[in-house]
């Protein structure tokens, strides 16, 4: 993995949020995690909890609602920098759900010490030619960022689902997908309370 020295990198972010998912590896089920700084819509996947370990050389990644993207890692020789990316498909602006709604809803989420929950509403969405089941939850951040992620062409690495529909180009930015259905589907297990910091002035980003 490549990453540009230049600039440094803007101050501290503390992400307060872990957003955790189920999906189906070769018929097994696994998780991932991904962190979220609500009141900025800013996310964050790290190589542990949302790669698995396998970004070789990455430390985090920083997704920001304007389509930039800070890919962040160490060197050999402990050298910290990151990769500035843009992803024009985070800032779409799309209005309407590209589908129909049905009568069918569930509630996702753990209400563990007054963790919160969500309330799915599942639609037909209409993605091109093809159509995915799935349900859709109204929230208070922009989702886009967490989605576009996977569709970036300068990356060597992706998050394990999320992968089969650019849900940017057929959903609102304030709908979060709680469940996609299918053998390579997901679903929302737990929005649980966290503190993960990461500080950005140890690295260096490109102009």
């Amino acid at each position: 993995m490549v990453f540009w020295s230049g600039l440094h990198a803007q101050k501290p972010i503390n992400f307060k949020e872990q957003l955790t998912f189920e999906y189906q590896e070769e018929g097994k089920k696994a998780e991932f995690s991904v962190y979220l700084d609500r009141k900025t819509s800013t996310w964050l996947f790290t190589n542990a909890d949302s790669f698995d370990g396998t970004a070789e050389g990455l430390d985090f990644v920083v997704a920001y609602p304007n389509g930039t993207y800070l890919v962040c890692g160490t060197d050999d020789i402990n050298h910290k920098s990151c990769q500035k990316l843009d992803s024009p498909l985070a800032r779409k602006n799309v209005l309407k759900i590209s589908g129909k709604p049905t009568s069918k809803r569930q509630v996702f989420g753990q209400n563990k010490y007054g963790w919160p929950t969500l309330n799915g509403v599942a639609y037909d969405l209409s993605a091109g030619r093809s159509e995915q089941k799935i349900h859709l939850a109204t929230v208070n951040f922009n989702c886009h960022p967490l989605y576009a992620f996977n569709f970036l062409l300068d990356t060597e690495f992706h998050l394990p689902a999320i992968n089969q529909i650019d849900y940017p180009s057929y959903s609102p930015k304030n709908q979060l997908v709680v469940q996609e259905d299918g053998v390579k589907g997901f679903k929302l297990l737990s929005i649980s309370p966290t503190e993960y910091f990461v500080d950005l002035k140890e690295y260096k980003v490109a102009k």
